[in-house]
């Protein structure tokens, strides 16, 4: 990874925008890009996906925004045409090879962005770009969520992992009726999200902190299940209830072993969730803007872009050795700020 000088963006086409890109998110995607566990990327993409900005420039075509606008970015364009899309799988898009901000198109690690009029949304004067920057990830959370179909209101519901989407779930799945119990192994992270959760939802330290502390149950079992490390399916399998479901959605590639008969004897769902489906950026959206979603409480550093390696350690990602290690540091969203050159925060 490097900063480079490129040419200027400008709105060539006649529904083009260009973003003067003001906050991007670190999302887990990118972590693993750089440390080579999600090798999907192109190599010399310019990374970045989850941008709010101004807009500096628009296409004669262009009516919905103009110059000036402050706008979240939809990072994740889509045909409308083949199969996958037709029938509400966009997330899946056969076509979106090229298209896919910071993946295989350039994305918001950058001063500028170009993108189309159909994939920005001009933000309430209220809501502060930081906060909006989490529409993404929330996007994807919703997701998942519309997946999730418990089998009680309830429901023993467990969230593995106490980063930005640990906690968005724990905020949209409240908003469905659940009290999740959030688990967070890391001491410092697990001390950031006390405070920082929806009312019912509670942060603990391990699994059996949990079930005893939450539910009142030593043995609790597990109706519901977010994993959002993507290694817990084989320790957790035995401990599902019957009818329950087990949710992962991290990018890590492991292999597990489970029994199949239990499977359909006990009427369990294993399930995965990635990206954003039809309207729930849009959806995602609406909860932040009207505050349902606090997104800006889960922004833990604003870092300049100059300061990368910093914003990357932070969350445990070695930039010079690409390897990923336990964050030890009271992080949760970090934020690049495109347009400080100041020192991070």
């Amino acid at each position: 990874m490097a900063l480079e000088e490129v040419p200027d963006l400008r709105a060539t086409g006649p529904d083009a925008v260009v973003v003067d890109v003001s906050y991007v998110g670190i999302c887990g995607t990118d972590l693993g890009i750089v440390a080579g566990s999600y090798p999907i990327a192109v190599p010399g993409v310019t990374l970045g996906h989850e941008a709010t900005g101004v807009v500096a420039e628009c296409g004669p075509a262009v009516t919905g925004v103009k110059p000036g606008d402050r706008v979240v970015i939809n990072p994740t364009p889509y045909c409308g045409t083949c199969r996958m899309c037709r029938t509400q799988r966009i997330n899946h898009c056969v076509n979106k090879m090229g298209t896919e901000s910071g993946v295989s198109y350039d994305g918001a690690f950058a001063d500028r962005f170009l993108t189309t009029s159909e994939f920005v949304h001009v933000l309430p004067d209220h809501v502060s770009l930081q906060a909006a920057a989490l529409t993404e990830p929330l996007s994807c959370v919703l997701s998942g969520v519309r997946k999730i179909q418990p089998p009680t209101m309830a429901a023993h519901t467990f969230i593995f992992g106490a980063g930005p989407l640990g906690l968005l779930y724990a905020w949209a799945l409240s908003l469905k009726g659940l009290a999740p119990a959030v688990i967070e192994t890391a001491p410092e992270r697990l001390a950031f999200a006390h405070g920082r959760l929806p009312d019912g939802a509670r942060a603990y330290a391990s699994l059996d902190e949990a079930r005893t502390g939450h539910f009142g149950d030593p043995e609790a079992p597990l109706d519901v299940v977010v994993d959002t490390t993507s290694g817990l399916l084989e320790e957790l399998y035995p401990l599902m209830a019957c009818g329950g479901t087990f949710m992962s959605i991290g990018l890590k590639e492991k292999r597990f072993t489970i029994d199949g008969m239990h499977l359909a004897d006990r009427s369990l769902s294993v399930i995965g969730s990635i990206d954003s489906l039809h309207g729930s950026f849009l959806e995602a959206f609406h909860l932040i803007t009207s505050g349902r979603v606090p997104a800006e409480r889960l922004v833990s550093h604003v870092v300049p872009l100059s300061d990368f390696r910093d914003g990357f350690a932070t969350l445990g990602c070695d930039i010079a050795t690409k390897s990923l290690t336990p964050t030890r540091s009271a992080s949760c969203k970090v934020l690049f700020d495109i347009t400080s050159t100041g020192s991070s925060t």
